[in-house]
C-alpha cells in the first residue's frame, strides 16, 4: 500500500511539473509590462459583477483538484485552464480559455491527462457596486471540443459594505455531449463574502449548491458545498485560493475540492 501511494504521488508530482512550463510561460510574457494593478478577484467559485477598464489585459491560470468520492476513495482529478481576458469596454470583459485539460486517477484508471475544450466568455456589467446600492452583471460563456458543447448563463450581483463584499450567481448550463447526441443541464447558485483586511490580503468564504437535470427534463441529485477563501494581490500579481468540502452525502461528486487561480494583469 505505501508503495501505491508513493506511485501515485509520483505522478501527480509529474503531472505538476509537465503543467509548470505552461504557467512560468505566461508568468514571463506578463512580467514584460508592469503598469498596472491586479485584478479584484476574491472569490474561486462565484463571480464578481465589477469588469476590467477599456484596454486592460489579464492572464489567469486555474487549477482545481478534486479528490475522494464516496464510490471510489482512489478518485483524484486536476482541471487545468488558462485564460485570457480582455476589457473591451469599462462595462465587457472578454475572455478566451485556450488550453483546458483534465488529469484523472481511479480504481479503474491509472491515471491520464487530456485535453477538454476552449471556451469563450463574456461578462456585462449592468450596475457599478462602487457608485450603486447593488452591482450586477450579465455572464456567458461557450465552451466545447469535438464532441461535445456547453452553455452557461449566469446572473451576477455584488452588494460592498466597507471591508465587507457579498456576492451572488444564480444560472444554469445545457451540454450536448457524445457527438451532441446526449444533453444534460444544471441549475446553480453560490453565494461570496469576503472581508478586505489590507489591501493585499482578503479572506471569506463560499456555498456553492448545484442541481443536476440528467435528461433536461426532471430533476436529480442536489449537491452543496461549502469552504473557506483567501486572496492575495501586489501589483500585477494575484493569486487566490478556494477549498470547498461536500455538505451533502452524493456518492458520485468529490468530497473536497481546492482551487488556486495565479493573475497577472499587464
Amino acid at each position: 500500500m505505501k508503495q501505491k501511494n508513493m506511485t501515485r504521488q509520483g505522478r501527480h508530482l509529474l503531472t505538476i511539473v509537465q503543467a509548470a512550463p505552461i504557467s512560468i510561460a505566461l508568468v514571463s510574457l506578463a512580467a514584460l509590462s508592469l503598469q498596472a494593478e491586479a485584478g479584484n478577484r476574491r472569490f474561486g467559485y462565484s463571480y464578481e459583477t465589477t469588469t476590467m477598464s477599456k484596454g486592460a489585459m489579464e492572464l489567469e491560470s486555474w487549477v482545481t483538484w478534486k479528490t475522494q468520492k464516496a464510490s471510489d476513495p482512489n478518485f483524484e482529478r486536476f482541471d487545468m485552464r488558462n485564460e485570457f481576458e480582455y476589457g473591451v469596454t469599462d462595462r465587457l470583459q472578454l475572455a478566451f480559455y485556450f488550453f483546458d485539460w483534465q488529469y484523472e486517477e481511479s480504481s479503474t484508471n491509472s491515471g491520464e491527462a487530456s485535453f477538454h475544450d476552449i471556451a469563450f466568455e463574456a461578462i456585462y456589467n449592468l450596475t457599478d457596486p462602487n457608485t450603486c446600492p447593488i452591482g450586477t452583471a450579465l455572464y456567458g460563456e461557450v465552451k466545447g471540443s469535438d464532441d461535445f458543447i456547453e452553455l452557461e448563463a449566469k446572473f451576477l450581483v455584488q452588494k460592498n459594505l466597507g471591508e465587507w463584499m457579498f456576492v451572488y450567481n444564480v444560472g444554469g448550463e445545457v451540454e450536448w455531449e457524445n457527438d451532441y447526441l446526449d444533453d444534460e443541464a444544471e441549475l446553480m447558485q453560490s453565494l461570496g463574502v469576503a472581508y478586505q483586511l489590507s489591501p493585499s490580503w482578503s479572506v471569506g468564504g463560499e456555498l456553492l449548491n448545484e442541481y443536476a437535470i440528467p435528461d433536461v427534463e426532471s430533476f436529480g441529485d442536489v449537491a452543496l458545498f461549502l469552504g473557506p477563501n483567501i486572496a492575495w494581490r501586489k501589483n500585477q500579481f494575484s493569486v487566490l485560493v478556494t477549498g470547498l468540502w461536500q455538505a451533502t452525502t452524493l456518492d458520485d461528486e468529490a468530497d473536497f475540492q481546492l482551487r488556486t487561480i495565479f493573475s497577472i494583469d499587464f
